[in-house]
């Protein structure tokens, strides 16, 4: 038998979620699935509101948009993805994370330990307390 399934509840992200409503631009993310459950992908919750975060993606993403609309720009093209809508993103793009208003995505990425693989130690809008390299 493989191993239990865990529920990460909503409640992780509330206060965070609320909070950004009242500012005018900030991000925030919350990993749910990381190596201490997965040795093989990772996923979580991101909570953007007017704002644009370059990045250059070192695994494979699939986002899909919880609320309102969000915008990523890879190679001068815009993706707009609203509700219900679903983006796979592979590895090795220099992109940009977008939002005019605030947007709630989820995100699943693989591998699980792309930030250690890259030697990342900082992701903007991740909690310091949050952070998990591997």
């Amino acid at each position: 038998m493989g191993e239990k399934p865990q529920l990460m509840k909503w409640d992780l992200v509330e206060d965070r979620y609320n909070q950004i409503g009242d500012k005018d631009s900030d991000t925030y993310i919350k990993p749910m699935v990381t190596s201490e459950f997965s040795k093989t992908m990772c996923g979580g919750i991101n909570v953007l509101k007017n704002i644009k975060v370059p990045w250059d993606l070192t695994c494979d993403e699939i986002i899909y948009v919880l609320e309102g609309t969000f915008r990523l720009v890879c190679d001068g093209e815009s993706y707009i993805c609203n509700r219900g809508d679903v983006l796979y993103i592979p590895k090795d793009n220099h992109i940009s994370y977008e939002a005019d208003d605030r947007c709630v995505i989820f995100y699943a990425a693989y591998p699980h330990n792309w930030k250690q693989l890259a030697g990342i130690t900082k992701v903007p809008g991740i909690d310091p307390d949050d952070f998990v390299a591997g």
